[in-house]
């Protein structure tokens, strides 16, 4: 066997992997012999099938099958060997390689593509500025939270009068040039429609004060918040609806008007169960708590990808570009990918590639990778709060109560366990807590700039980014 390797640029190399008989005719005849002792054949003994019948039948094709594994082998071997820091996958080469004559020849030459990663250090240090957005949980904030959950603990009841907030169900009936009804039109029946999201006023207006009976005329996607609720209003398919230019007629059937829930323990109780909450003072506090931490997720993820991007910015190195077009249209799942396709999103997987090689480098020079100890202790803390947690809120005056001393280490560690054999629900652990160590490194190695800001004015930012 011989293997070279040419360089062909700069991050890029062709190997070409040589194999003569002595490579791999040992493993094909051993193979062989091995279907022979097998060999079940009307005629024949049992293991007793003449071993040029057994090659005749199944020799070319195991000659394939073992040259082909042995080439990959000796490629990939030839790699670690020489610590090749190869990006992506080596890519059989289509110009040099020909089809196997396993008819005509005995030594068989293979050319493989690959492309190297290159050389380079983070740019991690505190030049690097990003901002930490935190946002502020105002008094009005808290008032939307408490509301909203008024609301979904309140009762339903039906009403005569639309008013704003309302909820209507009705029929859609679409309309002909005339304004009437058309016939074999489309009709809708028993379709939903929430008056607070209905966000064109002029189109509001005309159901405010409305009675059963009533109807309004309109274009669907007007009452609706996007074209994917304004064909769920007709019973068309989003696709179908650039096809639609008629105006429709909304006839209601019937009103149902929210009952937000009463202020009061009984409320408390339902919404902080947990809880020990007596008044409205306290309940907005609790409120208050919570937004605070929900918001300062949100905030840690935005902050997370404005320093991935800041740290990509300003680690400047080149990739190999041809080849990884290349590795996009020959190793993706996607049918409907094009090299068109590719070119024109680029720029978005050059980043991502770029991106995900410096993190390679942050998790093994600054030990940032989930272990399998830290995902079980992660599932055993989770565990020992919740049922210290529950307990903390059952009969204090139960004689037997000291008795009772939780679950201990054993069972911790079968829950551990029969947890993390799930597949999907161990990624999504680790990929918690590697996102947790990589937000404690991002804020101690950069220039973390804090910035005071409004939930609206943060999803403003969030929406123009996007765009």
């Amino acid at each position: 066997m011989n293997i070279e390797q040419e360089k062909t640029g700069e991050l890029t190399a062709t190997i070409k992997v040589e194999l003569e008989p002595a490579d791999y005719q040992d493993k094909v005849d051993k193979q062989l012999k091995e279907y022979q002792r097998k060999a079940n054949l009307p005629g024949f003994r049992p293991g007793h099938v003449p071993f040029g019948l057994v090659k005749k039948m199944y020799g070319k094709s195991l000659l394939y099958d073992v040259v082909n594994k042995t080439y990959s082998e000796a490629l990939y071997k030839y790699i670690s060997d020489n610590k090749i820091n190869v990006l992506g996958t080596p890519l059989a080469n289509e110009e040099k390689n020909k089809p196997l004559d396993l008819d005509n020849e005995t030594n068989f030459s293979f050319w493989f593509d690959i492309a190297i990663t290159p050389e380079f250090t983070p740019g991690i240090s505190e030049n690097v500025r990003v901002d930490h957005y935190r946002i502020m949980v105002t008094d009005e904030t808290v008032d939307k939270y408490l509301n909203d959950m008024r609301k979904r603990y309140g009762t339903y009841e039906d009403t005569d009068t639309i008013e704003d907030g309302d909820m209507v169900s009705g029929d859609f009936a679409e309309l002909d040039e005339t304004g009437a009804i058309k016939t074999s039109g489309i009709f809708k029946q028993d379709t939903y429609i929430y008056l607070e999201y209905v966000k064109n006023n002029e189109i509001k207006d005309k159901f405010l004060g409305l009675k059963v009976g009533d109807f309004v005329d309109a274009d669907p996607r007007k009452i609706a918040r996007s074209n994917f609720e304004a064909a769920y209003f007709i019973g068309k398919k989003p696709d179908e609806l650039d096809s639609i230019n008629s105006l429709f007629r909304f006839t209601i059937k019937k009103i149902t008007r929210n009952k937000a829930a009463e202020l009061n323990e009984e409320f408390y109780k339902k919404v902080y169960p947990q809880e020990t909450i007596e008044n409205m003072d306290q309940l907005r506090e609790q409120i208050r708590k919570d937004a605070t931490a929900n918001y300062a997720k949100e905030c840690d993820r935005k902050f997370i990808q404005d320093a991935s991007d800041a740290i990509r910015t300003s680690t400047p190195f080149e990739l190999p570009e041809a080849f990884l077009k290349r590795l996009l249209l020959e190793t993706s799942t996607d049918e409907n990918l094009t090299k068109e396709k590719i070119e024109e999103d680029f720029e978005h997987h050059i980043n991502v590639v770029k991106w995900q090689l410096i993190e390679n480098k942050l998790i093994s020079e600054h030990n940032l990778n989930v272990t399998e100890d830290e995902m079980k202790e992660f599932v055993k803390s989770y565990f020992r709060n919740t049922h210290t947690h529950d307990h903390d809120h059952e009969g204090e005056n139960e004689s037997d109560h000291e008795h009772d001393h939780g679950m201990d280490e054993k069972q911790l560690d079968q829950i551990a366990a029969q947890i993390l054999k799930n597949e999907e629900e161990a990624k999504r652990i680790s990929d918690k807590l590697f996102d947790d160590k990589l937000l404690s490194f991002m804020k101690n190695k950069l220039n973390v700039n804090y910035v005071d800001i409004t939930y609206d004015e943060f999803i403003k930012i969030i929406s123009t980014q996007k765009q």
